[in-house]
């Protein structure tokens, strides 16, 4: 579980001392290297010439086009979208050294998906609907073309969200407190919003990886309203809240 009680600045100091911690060992840097010389290879021979099928498919795999195209804006969601997919092949790879299954957590993480959807509906959908929104924004971010080719980081991204609902911890959990915590000054959401929250945003990069295949750019278009709505929604629902409480 995570420390709910701290903000953003204490938590980011945390990771860094977990990454320092890491580099005692060098081992769990391997697939990070491994993908990044692909990502290095592929975006070369993209430039220079026409892939063939396997490199297509190895390129789709990797999220390794991920920021080629947009201009800067693209760039940038590439970045963001890359360092995405290295957490990914992670948390795929690391645990095997452990003796682990890849992705602890993910069938837990879909059984609570499900699980807490009917628990107060009325509340639960504010949370549901803004990461639903926030995912398709996000992906239309990370892979700004909103291409096939590039939307593995999306799949990625709703892996690793079922994976942090089903353990109830790690980093996702943990920024999301430390930001809340922050900007309400410690009147942090339960974890049953949070993971409502997280559940919205795996179904929504679902969502945008299935508009992508349709070919159907439309991921803001349809995420900015999404947003709007749920957090027009928490607002309303807040202040009920806060009425029903005061009689």
């Amino acid at each position: 579980m995570v420390n709910e009680n701290i903000g953003v600045g204490e938590f980011l100091k945390e990771c860094l001392n977990k990454c320092a911690d890491s580099l005692k060992h060098p081992l769990r840097f391997l697939p990070i290297l491994v993908i990044g010389a692909v990502w290095l290879v592929i975006g070369y021979y993209s430039s220079k010439m026409e892939l063939p099928i396997w490199a297509k498919v190895v390129s789709f795999l990797s999220f390794a086009e991920g920021g080629l195209f947009g201009g800067v804006l693209g760039a940038l969601g590439g970045i963001v979208g890359k360092v995405v997919m290295a957490v990914f092949v992670n948390s795929a790879i690391l645990p095997l050294f452990e003796k682990k299954w890849p992705f602890f957590g993910v069938a837990g993480g879909l059984k609570g998906m499900f699980s807490n959807i009917g628990m107060e509906t009325s509340r639960g959908i504010a949370p549901f609907l803004g990461g639903m929104g926030a995912a398709l924004m996000l992906y239309s971010f990370m892979n700004i073309s909103q291409i096939t080719l590039n939307s593995m980081v999306g799949i990625a991204a709703a892996v690793m969200l079922v994976q942090s609902i089903g353990n109830q911890g790690g980093f996702i959990f943990g920024l999301l407190f430390s930001i809340a915590n922050s900007l309400t000054g410690g009147r942090v959401p339960s974890y049953l919003t949070i993971s409502r929250l997280l559940t919205g945003m795996a179904v929504g990069f679902v969502v945008a990886v299935g508009l992508s295949f349709a070919h159907f750019p439309w991921c803001l278009v349809i995420g900015l309203p999404l947003l709007l709505l749920g957090l027009l929604l928490s607002i309303f629902l807040n202040r009920k809240k806060e009425e029903e409480e005061s009689f």
